[in-house]
C-alpha cells in the first residue's frame, strides 16, 4: 500500500507544480512590445473608476491592477497603475464610482489606448506608482 500512496502523493504534487504559474499570475506573453513611459507626454486624466480589474498583463509582468476610468468627457479607458501583489500589499482599494485624477502617459496598447499611470489621486490621498522619470516603482 504505501508505494501507491508514494505515487499518488508524486502524482498530486506534479499536478500542482503545474497550476502553480497560473495561480501566481503567470508572466503574458513575452513577445508582447510594452511601450515605454514617457514623461515628457504625461498628462492629467478626471474621471471616475467605473471598474477595477485586476488580469495578466504585459506591462506588470504578472498579474496587474487596472482601473476603468470613465473621462469627463464620457470616454471609458483602462489605466494600468501596477502588479495586484504591490497594489494589494499597500491595501490599496479603488471602488465604482471613485472619482479620481491619474497623471499619466496614454500610449497604444494592446490594439487601444490606455493610460500608464504614474500617480493617482482620490480626494486627499495620492498614490504613486512611477518615479518622475517614469520607472515602476514596484
Amino acid at each position: 500500500m504505501k508505494p501507491l500512496f508514494a505515487i499518488l502523493l508524486i502524482v498530486v504534487t506534479i499536478g500542482l507544480m503545474g497550476t502553480m504559474p497560473a495561480l501566481a499570475g503567470q508572466k503574458a506573453d513575452s513577445t508582447t512590445t510594452v511601450p515605454k513611459y514617457d514623461p515628457s507626454a504625461e498628462k492629467t486624466f478626471a474621471g471616475t473608476v467605473a471598474d477595477v480589474v485586476d488580469r495578466v498583463c504585459p506591462m506588470s509582468g504578472g498579474l496587474g491592477s487596472h482601473l476603468m476610468l470613465k473621462l469627463d468627457d464620457g470616454k471609458t479607458i483602462e489605466v494600468h497603475l501596477a502588479t495586484t501583489q504591490f497594489v494589494k500589499s499597500f491595501d490599496l482599494v479603488f471602488n465604482k464610482g471613485d472619482k479620481v485624477e491619474v497623471v499619466g502617459v496614454k500610449v497604444q496598447f494592446e490594439g487601444k489606448e490606455t493610460i500608464f499611470a504614474r500617480e493617482v489621486t482620490r480626494g486627499s490621498d495620492t498614490f504613486t506608482f512611477r518615479d518622475k522619470t517614469g520607472v515602476p516603482v514596484w
